[in-house]
């Protein structure tokens, strides 16, 4: 009965009703455009397949095993990339008010600064919030024990690119020259890519936060439509890249 309710679920909730809604139509075109019913069948295929976790998993690793976490870090800052904010208001704790990704980097960035007594240089503006990404994030580190002389803030930022080239200008003006730089594995090579293109000479990867583990257990719910939301990460991540080539 579980499984049944679950498979119902999977398939009434959005994504799951878009594949329903599209075999509807296409059965319903069958006799009438063969074309138009090919259409819908092969959308329906896309959605279903472009919302479980196996196909998100699959894209994501490629991004995700390009670089590991040294054993030992090493350098002289630790540059956190904020991932997006939920915007200001009042919270019980900082961390609400950060996104899922920002909270994951905030809280690695966090134990990285306890273990290594080095400064946290934040990146993140406000492309979306009233409140600059680094400072919410600034405002958890403070909660979670880091002093507020070891915290640095870059708030200007909108994207990866302006992470970077902001980044290097802070770096520079206080001596910086080797960092380490932390955000979701998924992210670190297009981060990287642009690190490195602004002027960054000595770039330590400290990826976090994986998502698509080839060890982890597959369950029925991960071939459900509606099982992974990360398969647009993946997608945002190869166009950059692809983008920063040309770009």
């Amino acid at each position: 009965m579980f499984i049944f309710k679950k498979i119902i679920e999977a398939f009434v909730l959005p994504p799951g009703c878009l594949v329903v809604a599209l075999v509807a139509l296409g059965i319903y075109l069958r006799k009438r455009s063969r074309a138009g019913a090919a259409v819908c069948a092969v959308l329906a295929a896309i959605v279903w397949a472009g919302s479980t976790k196996v196909v998100s998993d699959l894209l994501l690793r490629p991004l995700e095993n390009a670089y590991s976490a040294p054993e030992k870090a090493e350098g002289d800052v630790i540059v956190m990339l904020s991932g997006g904010a939920r915007g200001s208001g009042a919270t019980f704790s900082a961390g609400e008010a950060l996104s899922a990704s920002t909270l994951e980097r905030a809280s690695a960035a966090a134990l990285l600064q306890q273990k290594t007594g080095l400064p946290v240089l934040i990146s993140g503006g406000r492309p979306f919030t009233t409140e600059p990404e680094a400072s919410s994030a600034a405002n958890y580190l403070l909660e979670r024990g880091v002093p507020l002389k070891s915290i640095l803030t870059e708030s200007e930022s909108r994207d990866t690119l302006e992470n970077a080239r902001l980044s290097y200008k802070i770096c520079a003006d206080k001596g910086f020259k080797r960092v380490i730089l932390l955000t979701s594995a998924y992210h670190m090579p297009r981060a990287l890519y642009a690190f490195r293109k602004a002027g960054f000479e000595a770039v330590t990867p400290f990826p976090v936060c994986r998502i698509g583990r080839p060890e982890a257990r597959r369950y029925l719910r991960n071939y459900l439509p509606g099982s992974g939301g990360d398969a647009d990460r993946a997608i945002n991540e190869y166009l950059g890249l692809l983008f920063y080539r040309f770009y």
